[in-house]
């Protein structure tokens, strides 16, 4: 039979560019479908989330190479000695070429330059010539078009408040919006550690790179964001594939930036862009004000400095006072210092604190600042959302009774995983709905517990299929007694022989 709206499903299609049906992991994450919402959300203009990050989602190139590219001037076929570049005469025999304008010059001036060969001149070279890209709908590389480095945060505090879920979403549909204009993508993750260099330049990297970045967890401590942001800077200077990439930050964290270290990194051609999830906030230590005055160039901290080394020679002097009189007049000018350091260290300090862990901000050229999801948003079905669901389960049914395949059982799996997810977050208003994901969720019970006779018919399971096929039923095996790995691959087995041995034998 023909799965016309399964094979049509924008559930399945989405899960399958997540690449949740392809990456064999340990285990798939924790309610990995919501983010098949939250784009849901994204996609839709008229929705304030979508609204407020506009500047990052439709951040499109318009095919203009960056200012200092060597690629700015694009003349693709004209021929040698026809384009032009200005340069100094190398000789006084060509002065009858120089740029006319110069005649204007006063004699003196004009003599002056002529022995000194700093007249101008149009001299000819040969253009240089790109190569037609392939077509494509979708990702079509090209080395004038932008290139954007991707940072995405994955420190422990990233799974409240489904924010993990809600970054991964911006980053799809980022990068699913600009697929076309990007000509390569890079993405590393950062906690505590950084992650591992992933390059994205042709259509097969960037559905690994999108899997990739859907499958990552939570878990480290800390935001080491400099830390991410000096490596990224590094790997742009390094490699001239990335020259001039613009920099895309996904946190929830506030993290403290030394700028004075970060800002010559970026110079004039690194670009940064942030997407912050949550108000987070930090405030700076004493130790950290205390280092601070000890290293900083500003003037306070100058200034700073010298009182501590006024405040150690005072110190010093008292220890050899010869009378206790000029010990008392010296312990009571080092009372006056210290009230002096204690009051620059405040002004500091509540300086220091305006700006403190919201130097990201400085620093990029658009930053959002998005609040925590509200989860009546993300969960609530309306009344198309529960009938495409309602339909798609009841196609699924359907199929799992008659011409189950392997792909099936995962789709079916995944299916009955995402009504859960929705029921336990907010419940299934529809009643049939209600009816169609109980009815799915005992038949994949059912599948799990069933025995029955071995039939011969030749059918074998790939070890990748046995690998995803677990895990993915590995949450419904938690409701049911527990079954070894092995017996229930047997039994998913035997049933799919069973039935296709019934089609065979009606034909």
């Amino acid at each position: 039979m023909s799965h016309e709206f399964i094979t049509q499903s924008t559930f399945f299609s989405r899960m399958d560019e997540f690449g949740f049906f392809d990456a064999i992991e340990s285990r798939l994450p924790e309610e990995f479908t919501l983010v098949f919402e939250i784009a849901r959300i994204l996609e839709d203009n008229t929705k304030p989330l979508s609204k407020h990050l506009a500047p990052i989602l439709y951040n499109k190139s318009d095919d203009i190479p960056p200012e200092n590219s060597p690629e700015k001037h694009i003349i693709p076929h004209l021929p040698a000695a026809e384009e032009y570049e200005a340069a100094l005469i190398d000789s006084y025999r060509e002065v009858a070429r120089i740029y006319p304008h110069q005649f204007l010059l006063p004699d003196e001036v004009f003599y002056q330059k002529l022995v000194e060969r700093s007249l101008w001149l149009p001299k000819p070279k040969a253009p240089r010539n790109y190569r037609y890209q392939a077509e494509s709908d979708q990702f079509a590389p090209d080395s004038r078009k932008q290139k954007v480095y991707l940072l995405f945060d994955t420190s422990k505090s990233m799974q409240d408040a489904y924010r993990i879920h809600l970054a991964k979403a911006i980053a799809f549909f980022f990068l699913r919006q600009n697929m076309k204009e990007l000509g390569t993508v890079y993405f590393r993750t950062f906690d505590a550690e950084i992650g591992k260099l992933h390059e994205a330049s042709n259509m097969l990297d960037f559905e690994h790179l999108i899997s990739e970045l859907m499958h990552v967890r939570a878990l480290g401590r800390g935001t080491a964001l400099e830390k991410a942001l000096s490596i990224a800077m590094t790997d742009i200077h390094t490699a001239s594939t990335m020259a001039e990439a613009e920099i895309l930050v996904i946190t929830d964290g506030a993290a403290h930036i030394n700028l004075e270290k970060i800002r010559p990194m970026m110079g004039n051609n690194i670009t940064i862009n942030t997407v912050k999830i949550g108000s987070a906030t930090i405030t700076p230590d004493a130790k950290f004000i205390k280092d601070l005055i000890l290293t900083s160039t500003s003037d306070d901290a100058k200034t700073g400095r010298m009182l501590h080394q006024k405040l150690r020679d005072l110190e010093h002097q008292i220890t050899n006072a010869g009378s206790e009189s000029r010990k008392n007049l010296l312990k009571s000018e080092l009372g006056h210092l210290a009230k002096q350091i204690n009051t620059l260290t405040e002004r500091v300090g509540k300086k220091v604190g305006e700006t403190y862990g919201k130097e990201i901000e400085m620093i990029s050229s658009t930053f959002i600042q998005i609040n925590d999801l509200e989860l009546k948003d993300v969960f609530e079905l309306t009344p198309e959302k529960s009938l495409e669901l309602y339909e798609l389960t009841e196609e699924m049914l359907e199929v799992i009774k008659t011409e189950p395949t392997i792909e099936d059982m995962k789709k079916a799996a995944l299916l009955s995983d995402h009504l859960e997810m929705m029921a336990t977050h907010h419940g299934l208003e529809s009643e049939d709905l209600q009816r169609k994901a109980r009815e799915l969720e005992q038949l994949l019970d059912q599948m799990l517990k069933e025995g029955g006779d071995i039939y011969h018919t030749k059918i074998e399971l790939s070890e990748k299929d046995e690998i995803q096929l677990s895990k993915m039923l590995q949450k419904k095996m938690r409701g049911v007694t527990r079954i070894p790995l092995a017996r229930l691959l047997k039994i998913i087995l035997r049933r799919i022989k069973r039935l296709l041995k019934n089609i065979l034998t009606n034909k």
